[in-house]
């Protein structure tokens, strides 16, 4: 990330932990009984009103990564921003990016990152509020 795209974010804090990133292994698909950990949360503060959420996936193990991120507001909605399925290298960093509604804040940023191929493999997650 560049040095003026780094100075108008903010990072966000990671929903039930403990900082602003989450390293994570990917676990096996949850079943009716198991739960998957491929979702990780974020808090975006109510006093801000960021034009833009940028999630950033560090992949510890390069392969085939399930991947989504979605911007969950106070109404029960979610608007989803990025879906797809990319083979990832190994350390390189990945952003995804979406903007916010007009005239609305979300409360969470959600990222998930999984998929059947990446069992196993271990990745960091960040995500950033830009104005």
């Amino acid at each position: 990330m560049n040095s003026a795209t780094a100075q108008s974010c903010t990072a966000l804090a990671v929903v039930d932990g403990k900082g602003t990133q989450a390293q994570k292994s990917v676990s096996p698909p949850g079943t009716g009984i198991t739960r998957n950990n491929w979702s990780t949360d974020f808090v975006v503060p109510s006093s801000q009103s960021f034009r833009r959420y940028v999630v950033r996936i560090v992949p510890k193990n390069g392969g085939e990564y399930d991947i989504a991120m979605f911007l969950k507001y106070n109404n029960d909605t979610a608007d989803k921003a990025f879906v797809r399925t990319l083979k990832l290298p190994e350390g390189k960093p990945y952003n995804i990016q979406g903007p916010a509604r007009p005239n609305a804040t979300p409360y969470q940023v959600n990222a998930s990152v999984g998929g059947l191929r990446a069992i196993g493999n271990t990745y960091t997650v960040s995500a950033l509020g830009c104005y």
